[in-house]
């Protein structure tokens, strides 16, 4: 403070636009409650590329997602050309860093025998839905055919499976070819079944069904 000038001085309050325009240039965040609030943005993205919508147009044009794209504004049939298969008939379903590819993997049926309680035995069999059977009449058909109890449980991981009491493997192999190989398209080439905690064929690699 200076006695020979006191206005000089005189110290001003700032009013709040120059607070915030001076809090902005110094890298400061506005007071709580003061300053201007910004709605969320909803960001939608494109079902075909996986990105959102507005980005289509940046797509490099050699990108699998960009031809996806194109050939969807082409039709039906351009779009099925693009879906690509290995020698086996897999689909392949996406690109992994590197190159290289994953494959869409065929659906399986499953049977796996374990023994619970130290002396019960229990068949479990997983995969039957993923070709149109339903788990309820098949778990019926089960249960009748070998005088066991049989029900419809959910695995660990959340997917149904059918339960039997005893150990059905084998026979329970052959009928399931049986019953539903014209019918839902089961060959004997989908049936697997479990062996020192590994996924093996159950019938000979490469046999259809009789």
């Amino acid at each position: 403070y200076n006695i020979f000038n006191p206005l000089k001085y005189i110290i001003t309050r700032p009013s709040p636009d120059n607070f915030l325009k001076a809090s902005a240039a110094e890298g400061m965040s506005p007071p709580e409650g003061e300053g201007p609030t910004v709605a969320p943005r909803k960001c939608e993205y494109d079902p075909v590329t996986g990105v959102p919508s507005e980005y289509n147009q940046y797509l490099p044009s050699d990108s699998a997602e960009s031809r996806k794209l194109k050939a969807q504004e082409e039709g039906p049939e351009a779009l099925e050309k693009l879906t690509l298969k290995d020698k086996d008939g897999n689909e392949i379903e996406k690109q992994l860093p590197g190159g290289k590819v994953k494959k869409k993997q065929k659906p399986q049926v499953v049977i796996d025998v374990n023994t619970r309680n130290k002396k019960k035995m229990i068949t479990t069999v997983t995969g039957l839905e993923l070709f149109g059977v339903k788990l309820a009449e098949a778990s019926k058909l089960f249960g009748k055919k070998f005088a066991c109890g049989c029900s419809v449980t959910k695995s660990a991981t959340g997917t149904e499976q059918i339960d039997m009491q005893g150990d059905f493997l084998d026979k329970l192999a052959e009928l399931i070819v049986k019953t539903y190989g014209q019918s839902n398209g089961i060959t004997k080439g989908d049936v697997y079944f479990i062996d020192e905690k590994k996924k093996v064929p159950y019938f000979d690699s490469g046999s259809d069904t009789d």
